[in-house]
């Protein structure tokens, strides 16, 4: 068996190369461009875009951590994000490449949080509660999610008290929603 490889970026300055065998190829050639960190690959644009971009990619990773990716996750995702009716398919492409990045969720955490170098601590914590939000998304939340999300916390500097906090309002609000749902429901039967 012939053996290709593939250098990943993990993290600035940290280069891992990854093995694979012929039959991966065709993967290899649609993962990231030839193995061009996504990091790397949008680093010329503007720091509010890969911001953007960062959020994206751990938006998705965190939606993987459960052993799919859906599209009603895609969609929750793309409501997130602000952006015009042109711009869809461009954040489709980046959600794609993102669902094909093969590094962890903790070092693109790593990565925007070096991006951010601390100006943004409450951007930081919107993030953490976006994650939490599309981890229940698709109905269920679990234990790969939930160590997900807190990783990212601790390697932003959010609290656990903090994202508990966010944690506990988007579940409040959720069971607000889901009770007048419900009730409309009942009443309109």
């Amino acid at each position: 068996m012939r053996l290709f490889f593939r250098i990943v970026c993990l993290e600035k300055g940290i280069i891992t190369i990854n093995f694979m065998s012929i039959h991966t190829l065709d993967n290899m050639i649609s993962l990231n461009k030839l193995g061009i960190c996504m990091w790397d690959k949008y680093k010329h644009e503007s720091k509010q875009t890969i911001c953007i971009i960062g959020v994206l990619i751990l938006s998705v990773k965190l939606c993987k951590a459960d052993g799919h990716f859906s599209e009603r996750e895609e969609f929750e995702i793309l409501k997130i994000i602000p952006h015009e009716a042109q711009q869809k398919n461009i954040l489709r492409k980046i959600i794609a490449e993102a669902n094909n990045d093969a590094s962890p969720i903790e070092n693109d955490a790593k990565n925007l949080k070096i991006l951010l170098a601390n100006e943004h601590p409450e951007f930081l914590e919107f993030i953490i509660a976006v994650l939490y939000r599309l981890a229940h998304s698709d109905g269920v939340y679990s234990v790969a999610e939930d160590e997900d999300i807190r990783e990212v916390a601790k390697i932003f500097g959010v609290t656990k008290k903090s994202s508990d906090v966010i944690s506990d309002f988007f579940s409040n609000t959720f069971d607000k929603i889901r009770f007048f749902i419900l009730k409309k429901v009942k009443t309109n039967a």
